[in-house]
């Protein structure tokens, strides 16, 4: 989970691409859409948002819960994400977030993603 997090906070798809598996099974979702595989997870996640949204990121994760059951395992955490937006204004959110990760060929791959923030008041 750790390298998910720094792979956030560099919007490094290199990085990410060690963390999730490479599957069409894969799934992440969140306010932005449901994305399924690792090409629709790199490319709507790391690319079209991470990357272009900001030129600065820090995602950190507390009250981190982690279970393990043979070849699979699952972590529930609160995040809180701060960041400064491409036009250099700040950004910041909280919410909470679940990860569904595989044991492949010995190493653990992230398989599914959900994450959810606070309804903003209207």
């Amino acid at each position: 989970m750790n390298t998910y997090l720094r792979s956030v906070d560099g919007a490094d798809v290199t990085l990410a691409s060690e963390v999730w598996a490479h599957s069409p099974a894969v799934e992440a979702v969140t306010p932005l859409g449901r994305f399924k595989g690792w090409n629709a997870v790199r490319d709507g996640v790391y690319i079209n948002f991470l990357q272009q949204s900001f030129s600065e990121r820090h995602l950190t994760a507390s009250d981190v819960s982690v279970r393990v059951a043979g070849d699979a395992a699952w972590a529930v955490f609160d995040w809180a994400f701060a960041a400064k937006r491409t036009d250099g204004q700040p950004f910041m959110s909280r919410g909470w977030e679940s990860h569904v990760y595989q044991r492949v060929n010995g190493r653990w791959a992230l398989v599914q993603l959900h994450y959810s923030a606070p309804d903003q008041p209207q």
